[in-house]
């Protein structure tokens, strides 16, 4: 079990989110950097959820930290992992190494501090966090306050249940992820992208300007959808009667609210590109002028504010090979053993 003491800025059970409830209008919620999560769980022994959206088990529970600042102290001796963003953390007053394992004792305290690159940290347990299933998930959704820890962010004073240990926390010692696999959280970002339903109700100038601007995050930003701030994108002129009458008269209005997977990147009235994250709704009744890539979302959930972005467009079977290319990465094969 653990203990909040200080619960930083915003910290959140994840794990791989629920599958199949954009049907019924609940969206997956889960890790925003999933690679992140699954690489913590992979260094204490917990079972691998799988990719994104495609994953056959959402893998164990773990903490999304973002931007750092969690405090808690362990009841018990556990073994832990943190990946994702560097807060520069302490296990009392021994710094510890990120994407690495460490044994945690009864009484100690793990302090994060506050990151300077990237948006959010991941802590994983063996075991992983124990709280109630919604919807055979254990992630958090804030603004419908279901799953997770009573639906909401971390507290003062919360105690957080630990699973059953899954292995020998003594023989998974001294696993670390290999150097040069942790990707680097460097602005500006380049987020690969493919293609929207509605790109070609953009004029020629919009989608050229849409893939060389850097475009900067918004500080409105959240788990339901990441809002970027640049030039403001044009459509294409002589909209047929049907569509005005139907839709509306705003150019960037479409006649069907249609589904909306994570990544979708929506443009109303062609201000403020939108990418739909985690928490975000199943439908929408905005022009969707390019989809980010499944592998890229942790790139989205890793920017912070005001850092700039460049989409660059990638064909369907690229967005395959690349994510066969991470699925790779995230094995055994990728874990050392004392550093070596």
């Amino acid at each position: 079990m653990f203990e909040v003491l200080k619960p930083g800025i915003q910290t959140t059970v994840q794990d791989a989110g629920r599958a199949g409830g954009q049907s019924k209008g609940v969206p997956p919620s889960g890790a925003q950097d999933l690679f992140a999560l699954r690489v913590a769980n992979l260094l204490v022994g917990n079972p691998d959820s799988g990719p994104i959206l495609s994953r056959s088990r959402v893998g164990c529970a773990g903490l999304e930290i973002a931007l750092g600042g969690l405090q808690i102290r362990s009841i018990g001796d556990h073994l832990i992992s943190l990946t994702g963003a560097n807060t520069f953390a302490l296990i009392d007053e021994k710094p510890i190494v990120p994407w690495s394992n460490n044994l945690i004792r009864n009484g100690q305290i793990l302090s994060c501090g506050i990151s300077k690159k990237g948006a959010r940290s991941y802590l994983a347990v063996n075991g992983g966090f124990d709280v109630p299933l919604y919807m055979e998930s254990r992630s958090t959704h804030l603004s419908g306050q279901f799953g997770g820890y009573f639906g909401r962010a971390l507290r003062c004073g919360d105690k957080l249940m630990v699973g059953q240990p899954l292995s020998d926390i003594e023989q998974l010692l001294y696993r670390s992820y290999k150097k040069d696999l942790i990707p680097s959280y460097e602005s500006p970002w380049e987020v690969r992208v493919v293609s929207g339903p509605e790109a070609n109700i953009f004029t020629k100038a919009s989608i050229e300007k849409f893939y060389s601007y850097k475009w900067k995050q918004s500080q409105k930003a959240d788990r339901t959808g990441m809002r970027y701030i640049g030039p403001k994108l044009e459509f294409c002129e002589g909209r047929p009667n049907y569509l005005i009458e139907d839709a509306g008269a705003d150019p960037s209005n479409i006649v069907i609210d249609p589904g909306a997977p994570i990544g979708t990147i929506q443009v109303p009235s062609g201000i403020e590109p939108i990418v739909l994250s985690v928490d975000s709704p199943t439908v929408g009744g905005f022009a969707r002028i390019a989809v980010v890539i499944s592998i890229d979302m942790s790139r989205i959930g890793q920017t912070r504010p005001f850092e700039e972005t460049v989409f660059k467009l990638v064909s369907t079977d690229e967005a395959v090979a690349l994510l066969e290319a991470q699925e790779s990465i995230i094995s055994e094969n990728s874990v050392v053993y004392n550093g070596q």
